[in-house]
């Protein structure tokens, strides 16, 4: 007969994190930015299509210093390295069209000219959402572009495979941002929340109706209406606003 070994109180503790914190999903997260001159419905397509993404890691450049004893390794810098996003490329090509035309904007394939700097960038934000479809990790990329748009491999032979192409983003900097939830509607405030919604009606709706919103239900799972409950909620609660 087999002995059970006596649970410790660390992994009563852990058992009780996860329980209870629960464990952060890879697959929860969302992805918001616009290329420069895009047409918003194609905009919102490729966020849609967006099936990977990562959160940019933290690298310190250092050197070696010695002024008295043992040599220590001194941080003189901060690194922000490249991140990549993974699309899945729509039977229109939408989203190959969308990343051609913003390179062609960074430097002209004929002429060769390079871009305005501030035409080709923009900021991007990524969320981590948890199964209630609350933010709970945002992160802000400032200055924003392709760096490298890979190839699509194309095989005759294969008439189950999907397109997909894999995009190395280049940045400024970026930081996490602190997240500030409505306790009704679920959005942050970080984005505009409840004062968002308040100050611009109009601008607010189409970034998470067209933007977030759907993009962010397609990527999570579709667990439910995002924006949608958040707007039905502010509503209800505030009668006396006004459109």
């Amino acid at each position: 007969m087999a002995i059970t070994p006596p649970t410790t109180n660390r992994q009563k503790d852990f058992i009780g994190e996860i329980k209870t914190q629960g464990i952060a999903r890879t697959n929860r997260f969302t992805v918001d930015f616009t290329p420069p001159k895009a047409v918003p419905a194609q905009t919102k397509r490729m966020l849609l299509f967006c099936e990977k993404a990562q959160l940019p890691g933290i690298n310190f450049a250092t050197t070696a210093n010695r002024s008295y004893g043992e040599t220590r390794e001194v941080v003189y810098d901060r690194m922000y390295e490249p991140l990549t996003l993974t699309f899945h490329v729509d039977r229109h090509m939408t989203v190959k069209n969308i990343f051609d035309t913003w390179s062609q904007y960074i430097v002209n394939p004929v002429n060769r000219t390079v871009g305005w700097y501030s035409d080709y960038v923009t900021p991007m934000t990524i969320r981590i959402q948890d199964l209630e479809d609350r933010v709970t990790y945002m992160v802000q990329l400032y200055e924003a572009y392709p760096k490298t748009v890979s190839g699509i491999s194309l095989n005759a032979e294969d008439n189950n495979d999907t397109m997909r192409l894999d995009v190395t983003f280049q940045y400024k900097y970026w930081y996490a941002a602190m997240i500030e939830q409505d306790p009704y509607t679920n959005l942050e405030k970080t984005s505009g929340g409840l004062k968002g919604y308040l100050d611009n009606f109009t601008g607010f709706q189409e970034k998470y109706m067209k933007g977030l919103g759907e993009a962010g239900n397609f990527l999570t799972g579709a667990v439910g209406q995002y924006a949608m409950r958040g707007f039905s909620s502010v509503t209800s609660r505030i009668p006396s606003i006004k459109f």
